[in-house]
């Protein structure tokens, strides 16, 4: 029961949401950032299903200004944040050929700086504490192609990246970082493929869900608590050589 300071991005949904469940049971203070967040009701029930007294505020990681002032508010309530979960994220499928530029920049922006903004202003409290661990949402999608995937596949190689360039410039400082590659996990981002699955072969979604569970080699989808079990571990004192890899959480799957 350390009681640190976590922040969690794209926390009201998904892995975000089940990784915020997992650190409350460890005992850490919790603040969750999405932008969802900023509508009432949508605060209400996060708070609801964590049933804790939980941070839960606006956040727009493409803003920096919303990123700097949303970590000054948790500095302020809570205190100096040194475990930062970076969820996020947003994923849009276009071909090379017609790309719109909108996709292409918004995926970037959001997966990849975004993720680089919340870095930026953690940073140095980390720094002054000795003491701080970055996870990093990233994706199998960021080490293998995919056609109609290439802003998503772009952006979540960067992410790798900025783990791997922020885990060695933390390593003097205590500092730890790591990415967190998933396959397919079952998350309302996830829906919007089965609807597409369902749109496309004429099926339903239930059986467009088994068509992606059957594409695995361990014939299901990967849930959301798996991912949030790694986030626990990593966020603990049990791991304090984990630091600049990129962990995958696959059930076999290369994609």
């Amino acid at each position: 029961m350390t009681g640190r300071v976590a922040i969690i991005t794209g926390g009201t949904t998904g892995i975000g949401l089940a990784s915020s469940r997992a650190l409350i049971a460890s005992g850490h203070r919790i603040a969750i950032g999405a932008r969802r967040a900023g509508d009432p009701e949508v605060r209400a029930e996060v708070i609801a299903t964590l049933g804790t007294d939980v941070m839960v505020l606006g956040l727009d990681v493409a803003s920096r200004a919303s990123v700097d002032g949303f970590v000054e508010k948790v500095r302020q309530s809570l205190g100096a944040p040194t475990l930062l979960i970076n969820a996020a994220g947003i994923y849009r499928e276009a071909f090379l050929h017609d790309h719109d530029e909108d996709a292409w920049t918004d995926q970037i922006d959001i997966n990849l700086s975004g993720s680089f903004r919340m870095i930026r202003a953690v940073f140095p409290g980390m720094i002054a504490a000795g003491w701080g661990r970055i996870a990093n949402i990233a994706s199998t999608a960021g080490s293998r192609g995919e056609r109609g995937y290439a802003a998503y596949c772009a952006s979540k190689a960067g992410v790798i990246g900025l783990s791997k360039a922020t885990a060695v410039e933390g390593a003097p400082h205590g500092i730890s970082c790591i990415a967190i590659s998933p396959t397919w996990v079952e998350t309302p981002m996830m829906a919007a493929a089965f609807n597409r699955i369902a749109a496309e072969r004429g099926i339903s979604v239930a059986e467009a869900r088994a068509v992606l569970s059957a594409s695995n080699p361990q014939g299901r989808i990967v849930q959301p608590d798996e991912i949030a079990a790694m986030v626990d571990f990593f966020c603990s004192d049990k791991a304090p050589g984990l630091t600049n890899v990129d962990v995958q959480i696959n059930a076999g799957a290369d994609w």
